[in-house]
């Protein structure tokens, strides 16, 4: 389908991945959270599908880093947090006029372009609501929306199941997909060990060669 434009909320890099704060320092944490995000821009410049990216942040270097990939920048004055930079984006795109909205994480270094074009594909006429859980079953790692602006947003614990509930209360059976690359986020320690399978292009895999970790 087109007119769908993908929405990729992007948190202060000096914020980023608080849960890896007992094993790593925070320049290695920065540096992550950065090659992520370029993994996750890669991947959806290359979806033709797309119409566009969008990238929410109040990070300088974040806006600075999406607009190399071609994204817009919705620019947040100051971190209001995850459902509010995502309803924020889905009301621009809506008075836009776009057809719809695809909410995905700026950390998950392993999505791959066929995943995404494959949940594009396989997205109902509109109103219709598709979704990708986490690899822990709890959380939302793909949320796809046409039109883009009508769904309560719920990010945060067990987001997946209150946002198939959302779907049903709003009369809509939502199209649910199993996509690895999309569902794996990382977010402990332990899923570290476990990118060692990333494309020898990656900047994730890259970046921890390079200190050692893979």
């Amino acid at each position: 389908m087109s007119g769908v434009w993908a929405v990729v909320p992007v948190k202060d890099f000096a914020l980023a991945k608080q849960r890896l704060a007992a094993a790593y320092a925070p320049p290695l944490r920065r540096a992550l959270a950065r090659a992520m995000l370029e993994d996750v821009l890669t991947a959806l410049r290359a979806v033709e599908q797309l119409a566009g990216i969008v990238a929410v942040t109040a990070d300088p270097e974040a806006a600075l880093l999406a607009g190399k990939f071609g994204a817009r920048t919705l620019f947040e004055k100051q971190a209001c947090g995850l459902n509010a930079a995502v309803t924020l984006a889905a009301r621009n795109l809506a008075i836009e006029k776009r057809a719809g909205v695809l909410i995905l994480p700026g950390d998950i270094p392993a999505v791959k372009p066929v995943e995404i074009a494959e949940l594009l594909a396989a997205h109902r006429e509109a109103p219709a609501i598709s979704l990708v859980a986490a690899h822990d079953g709890r959380g939302t790692n793909a949320l796809l929306a046409t039109p883009p602006c009508g769904m309560r947003f719920s990010y945060g614990e067990g987001s997946f199941a209150k946002h198939c509930a959302e779907a049903r209360q709003m009369g809509i059976e939502p199209t649910i997909r199993h996509a690895p690359g999309i569902a794996f986020d990382v977010d402990a320690p332990g899923d570290i060990a476990r990118l060692g399978h990333l494309s020898y292009r990656s900047s994730t895999r890259r970046l921890l060669e390079d200190e050692g970790l893979l």
